[in-house]
């Protein structure tokens, strides 16, 4: 099984309900990604920055206690990053960001056709740290490694969307799979029409759309077919990292059945489906606990 590199923010969670805080959770999108795959046994790497504070310090302690590879995690001199998460009445979060002190700059690997790459959120289109991001993501490119970008757009102002839309776009050139919300799209693009979507995103060489509608079926779009996917149905407690780890599902479905850039075009239906309900599986139990990440006791009864 190749390693699997996923480049993000480390974020700390303290998680609100009814104006109350209820917990507090190790974040940051990708971060939940690599957590869900380190407990299921995936060679993971995180790529990252924290202070060297004492979030920092439980934050990377966490993180090798799960199982992910910590190599190139950036620590610096001062804050780390904080976030608070207000779920509403329906159990959506929104989020109040408190930014690190200091962004340096990222070490990344060297990469070779077995690895995979997962990238996204806010890192992915800052301006700290782009210029190395990039030249990480055409490495992967040129080597022909199998790219997951997860946007994870948030509200933007006007002037704002114009240059989060270039940045997004950009990314576009470097990316196989594309996985976001509708509310993602609707906010770079104003429609949640998966058709239009990839008329618009497949220009860039995107291979793969899939496109998430909460509770509704996903819709995935290729170049050679179209269709919808049945999610499963659920009681949500909370939808922090319910993306996240709809992303873990894809990736661990793409190593489970070895699939790699050049098997991706390749895929039936019956593979999506198969990949797809990996996803589901994922993100369904993590909306049905306060946690960032599938639980230890799912992952003894999924891999039994």
């Amino acid at each position: 099984m190749g390693k699997v590199y996923s480049v993000g923010e480390t974020t700390y969670d303290i998680i609100f309900r009814k104006g109350q805080p209820i917990g507090a959770v190790v974040g940051g999108s990708m971060l939940n990604t690599s957590v869900t795959l380190g407990r299921l046994g995936v060679p993971i790497h995180f790529i990252s920055r924290m202070g060297n504070d004492q979030i920092g310090n439980l934050s990377l302690q966490f993180l090798e206690l799960n199982g992910v590879n910590c190599d190139y995690v950036t620590r610096f001199e001062g804050n780390s990053r904080l976030a608070l998460a207000f779920l509403d009445q329906n159990n959506n979060a929104s989020y109040q960001f408190f930014k690190a002190e200091k962004t340096p700059s990222l070490k990344f690997p060297e990469l070779d056709e077995s690895n995979r790459v997962i990238f996204g959120s806010t890192n992915a289109i800052r301006d700290e740290g782009r210029n190395s991001l990039l030249i990480f993501l055409n490495q992967a490119h040129d080597k022909n490694v199998l790219t997951i970008y997860d946007p994870n757009i948030r509200e933007f102002g006007a002037m704002e969307l114009i240059e989060v839309r270039r940045k997004f776009e950009e990314n576009l050139y470097l990316t196989k799979v594309l996985k976001g919300s509708n509310q993602d799209f609707k906010r770079i693009y104003e429609t949640t029409d998966a058709d239009l979507i990839f008329e618009k995103v497949s220009v860039y060489g995107v291979e793969t759309l899939i496109v998430t509608v909460g509770a509704e079926p996903v819709e995935l779009r290729t170049k050679q077919f179209s269709m919808s996917i049945p999610t499963l149905p659920l009681k949500t407690i909370s939808t922090i990292g319910a993306g996240d780890n709809f992303t873990a599902g894809l990736m661990y479905g793409f190593l489970k059945e070895n699939i790699n850039t050049p098997q991706l075009t390749k895929l039936k239906p019956d593979d999506w489906s198969k990949i797809i309900h990996y996803a589901s599986i994922f993100a369904s139990e993590v909306c049905q606990s306060d946690s960032n990440y599938i639980s230890e006791k799912f992952v003894k009864e999924f891999l039994r």
